[in-house]
């Protein structure tokens, strides 16, 4: 707990000894009256921002509860509720420590069929999931899936909800193959019980689609999208932000097979539905904010780079507006529209955003954190592509140093910024230098991404490029052929 302020501290005391004046005698039993009241004024007190009388009141609350007995209801509510008072305050060990002991007892006195069990269980995997703890999640939000089935059925809404929350914590690691049956299910359950044709049938198979399309199945991805968009559309009309939410994920869908003028119809078609129904009244809505991005990154993508610097300018406008000018939130707008202004030769304006993004990134983090590294690369490519090379070498060997100490998540990144620093001794026709930056790139993309990924060909070509600029024109052709094979892939 922080170290109370004189004022507070006299405050508390105060408190407690009134608290202590009205408890019952040591070895009294609980007084249910006496129970209430400390948890009114614990209550009170939170809503007048007076932590430390809170945590007093709420202390004896739990003293006063234990003299019910070790498996009282009205103990283990007191337990929750000081619990997420714990969380609120940041102290994680204490929270999950009193909600595993309320869990306990409602597991005693209820059983392995409550729902309000169910919602225990749940609050406690809620504390692990905000503090990135999914691990210790998981078993939690299947527990409580367990006892939602064992209470309801197969097919309550309760049960449905918990599927949901259960594929979102395996979508959000990576674990595909866990989260695809829960939503197969979900989408079952909404079909039997609410019909082919309700908007949370549309969500269900939206959300599949986009379990289908992270796993590169896109074509089963586009027929559960547009299946949803019919239904929506049909549900709410043209101009709803359901609706929206389909045509943007087919945006999205599109976008990453490179169908980029579909992807730029429907991101166009997004933003005049938010537009219309958040930017009349909120201009500043940061959803607004973020389907400008999502239009901006695929005209970039087709080269309509005077189309695209007002979108991320009004973008950053909202994003600051929002977020604030030092949040590291806008920095991903900043590093883009730079690109932009790369892309038109206006190197100038493009420095000045990326040292902005940089610097914004270092006053948040420490000096060595995974965020910095695309904006050391881009001010890097920056730098290059002005001939300024003794300004580029140092950032993209920072880039490379920190991505070296980081996990195996952020290898292709490792991979991108090997390729650049290829780059920027080939610029310099220093193909000896570059040579091994090239190889090593080639191995750790094919490591981390498998040997036809994209990223692969693109390093090949330059590769290539420097060899043949070595007078290794039989080498480059081997890389060349690679190259081919792979996009033809």
């Amino acid at each position: 707990m922080k170290i109370l302020t004189i004022v507070s501290a006299v405050r508390a005391l105060l408190l407690l000894v009134v608290l202590s004046l009205t408890a019952p005698g040591a070895g009294a039993q609980g007084s249910d009256a006496i129970w209430k009241k400390f948890m009114e004024t614990g209550s009170t007190a939170l809503k007048t921002n007076k932590a430390e009388e809170a945590l007093i009141a709420f202390q004896s609350a739990i003293k006063e509860a234990e003299k019910f007995g070790p498996e009282d209801a009205r103990l283990a509510s007191t337990l929750l509720i000081v619990g997420k008072y714990y969380y609120s305050q940041n102290q994680l060990l204490e929270a999950t420590t009193l909600v595993r002991r309320a869990i306990a007892i409602r597991e005693k006195n209820m059983g392995d069929a409550s729902p309000e069990l169910a919602g225990t269980v749940d609050s406690l995997a809620s504390m692990y999931i905000s503090e990135g703890q999914g691990s210790e999640a998981a078993p939690l939000m299947r527990q409580a899936l367990a006892i939602r089935e064992k209470a309801h059925g197969q097919e309550h809404p309760d049960v449905d909800a918990s599927l949901n929350r259960l594929a979102a914590l395996y979508d959000a690691q990576g674990n595909y193959a866990e989260a695809e049956p829960l939503l197969i299910r979900s989408l079952a359950i909404r079909e039997k019980v609410l019909g082919g044709e309700h908007a949370l049938v549309a969500a269900a198979l939206n959300n599949l689609g986009i379990l289908n399309q992270r796993q590169s199945r896109m074509a089963e991805a586009e027929t559960l999208m547009k299946r949803a968009l019919v239904i929506r559309e049909k549900q709410f009309g043209t101009q709803h932000r359901e609706v929206d939410n389909s045509i943007s994920s087919l945006a999205a869908l599109y976008r990453d097979q490179g169908k980029l003028a579909e992807s730029e119809k429907l991101f166009v078609r997004s933003m005049a539905i938010r537009d219309n129904t958040l930017g009349m009244s909120n201009p500043m809505n940061p959803l607004l904010a973020a389907g400008l991005n999502d239009l901006a990154h695929v005209r970039m993508a087709l080269g309509k780079y005077a189309q695209v610097q007002p979108l991320l300018e009004r973008a950053l406008l909202i994003e600051e507006n929002f977020s604030g000018r030092e949040d590291p939130a806008i920095t991903a707008t900043l590093v883009n529209l730079s690109r932009v202004h790369v892309q038109q030769k206006q190197f100038g304006p493009a420095e000045q955003l990326l040292k902005r993004a940089l610097a914004i990134l270092e006053r948040s983090s420490n000096a060595q954190h995974i965020s910095l590294t695309p904006v050391l690369t881009a001010l890097a490519d920056l730098y290059d592509q002005q001939g300024t090379y003794r300004g580029s070498e140092p950032l993209l060997k920072r880039a490379q140093a920190i991505l070296e100490k980081s996990g195996d998540e952020n290898l292709p990144h490792l991979a991108t910024t090997l390729d650049a620093l290829g780059r920027h001794y080939a610029a310099q026709q220093k193909y000896s230098d570059a040579e091994p930056y090239y190889k090593r790139s080639l191995e750790t993309a094919e490591k981390s991404l498998g040997p036809n990924h994209s990223l692969l060909a693109d390093i090949l070509d330059h590769y290539a490029e420097s060899l043949r600029k070595s007078n290794r024109a039989a080498e480059a052709t081997a890389l060349d052929t690679r190259a081919k094979a792979i996009r033809a892939k």
